[in-house]
């Protein structure tokens, strides 16, 4: 103990705390990072609409005897601005999530979600034997295709 009553601190908690600070510091440049590219790409969009896809949806893709059941996570999308279509063996989903009018002006404060055009290609094992159904359907922001087998 040192005067005072305060005890030293092991080599293990210093080595300790001093990652998990790097790993705040990492985590923070991350979404610094993610920021700016999304602001880049906003801008991007704003210059040259429907030109460019500025960001890319998640996917699940699930398999079944008879379908391929492919979700998208495209919250505030609608389904007049998505376009689904097999091209030279992928799947090619792209579309536009608009920027809502409460956030046209103010300042960037925080900007995790992607805005403008985006575009999701899925190579698929057989295209040439999946048929597209129609429509696509949206649940609670999710686009769910339906790719039927066909023998």
């Amino acid at each position: 103990m040192l005067g005072g009553g305060l005890q030293t601190m092991s080599r293990q908690d210093c080595d300790f705390m001093m990652w998990q600070r790097a790993n705040e510091l990492l985590q923070q440049a991350e979404r610094i990072q993610r920021n700016f590219l999304q602001f880049a790409a906003l801008s991007r969009y704003r210059a040259l609409p429907g030109r460019t896809a500025c960001w890319e949806p998640p996917a699940n893709v699930v398999e079944t005897d008879e379908t391929l059941w492919v979700v998208l996570a495209l919250a505030g999308v609608t389904a007049d601005r998505l376009q689904v279509r097999f091209e030279e063996g992928e799947l090619v989903i792209t579309g536009d999530r608009q920027l809502p009018k409460c956030c046209a002006e103010g300042q960037l404060k925080l900007w995790e979600i992607p805005f403008g055009r985006f575009e999701r290609r899925l190579r698929l094992t057989g295209a040439e034997k999946l048929q597209l159904q129609k429509p696509s359907s949206f649940n609670d922001g999710l686009i769910i295709i339906e790719l039927r087998k066909q023998s």
